[in-house]
């Protein structure tokens, strides 16, 4: 994490870097942030965020990261909270809500890693979820194979509500 003691970097080692072709630090101007940039063995690129300049140990800019999601209010929170608080099943949810916006089968998986002689499981649970319940948030169905549902909320991405 940053340290917001710290005066912001002033050197310009980080912007020249990044403007380097051959330079493992590369910015992104969406999230305002800039990566170290790793390319795996399988080809994949995995990155890690730069919080302070690596030459004169200023502060990298300040990442826009938070400002791409809705925050939940805690009023919000709490009228979803009652808006679900009764509905146990999938059926009680449907009469209260009508069909989701997307059903995913395979929606939520769990793999519990082998311990003590037992194998590697997997488990999944389908998950339904509705767009159009709140402004700032999707509601997230888990389905338990008993049919229990359970209920989270995701903060929905600013650029899906702007319009």
């Amino acid at each position: 994490m940053p340290n917001n003691q710290l005066a912001p970097c002033q050197c310009g080692f980080l912007e020249g870097e990044a403007n380097h072709p051959d330079s493992p630090i590369r910015f992104d101007a969406k999230l305002n942030e800039y990566h170290f940039i790793h390319r795996m063995s399988t080809g994949e690129e995995a990155k890690m965020m730069i919080y302070h300049c690596p030459f004169c140990g200023g502060r990298a800019p300040e990442s826009r990261r938070d400002e791409l999601f809705h925050r939940l209010t805690e009023a919000e929170r709490h009228r979803l909270f009652k808006l679900t608080e009764r509905l146990r099943t999938l059926d009680q949810v449907i009469a209260a809500f009508g069909q989701p916006d997307l059903d995913q089968p395979v929606g939520l998986v769990k793999v519990t890693p082998e311990r003590d002689g037992k194998p590697e499981t997997t488990e999944s649970c389908r998950v339904v979820i509705y767009t159009k319940l709140s402004d700032t948030a999707d509601v997230h169905v888990k389905v338990h194979p008993t049919d229990r549902v359970a209920f989270s909320f995701s903060a929905k991405a600013v650029e899906e509500h702007a319009g």
